[in-house]
């Protein structure tokens, strides 16, 4: 441990440190760390039967941990699941209505003789169009977020990150609208 920068600077923090035992915490031969537990300067040495139960107590946690992680990833594939799903659904259905909408507006076009009618109609348009680039990327941004409760590691995620950390400073909600594949079109140096 003298030569493991991690456990600190000096000798100080083991001076009173006596007899040690050391059993490994992991199952199945993995190891995820290490169980230490250790006497005052001048203790009576460890022997087989204060080891066996901290061997015990050593499988427990190390069960504990297999558990938590599995929970976590569980979790986290019914996040990915969901967020599928409610892609799909903003793609099969209101997409294809606002679409659908808009081509029937396009279409009336045709019809209308009055010009400012004429106008209202195309901007209509354009702010469906609008909607639907909206919708698209937010379909994009459910896609491609990474862990759980994380916006993930990309362009999209690290500016909305930023918004937020940034957000009770500004004394209002911002709203954040990130439209177009941005993960892969901003090239890497620059994101």
């Amino acid at each position: 441990i003298e030569h493991d920068a991690r456990a600190g600077e000096g000798e100080a923090q083991w001076a009173e440190l006596g007899p040690v035992v050391a059993v490994p915490l992991g199952i199945s031969g993995k190891a995820r760390g290490v169980l230490l537990l250790g006497r005052v300067q001048g203790g009576a040495p460890f022997g087989d039967a204060d080891t066996g139960p901290l061997l015990g107590f050593a499988d427990q946690a190390a069960l504990a941990l297999e558990l938590a992680e599995r929970r976590r990833d569980a979790e986290q594939i019914a996040l990915l699941q969901d967020r599928d799903r409610i892609a799909r659904d903003l793609h099969d259905l209101a997409i294809q209505r606002l679409f659908a909408a808009g081509m029937t507006l396009q279409s009336a076009q045709r019809f209308m003789e009055h010009a400012e009618g004429m106008e209202r109609l195309t901007r209509t348009v354009d702010d469906l169009d609008d909607t639907i680039k909206i919708i698209r990327s937010t379909i994009f941004g459910l896609r491609t977020h990474g862990g759980a409760g994380r916006e993930g590691n990309g362009l999209r995620g690290r500016v909305s990150e930023a918004v937020t950390a940034a957000a009770t400073s500004f004394g209002f909600a911002p709203a954040l609208r990130i439209e177009g594949l941005v993960e892969t079109e901003v090239p890497g140096d620059i994101a």
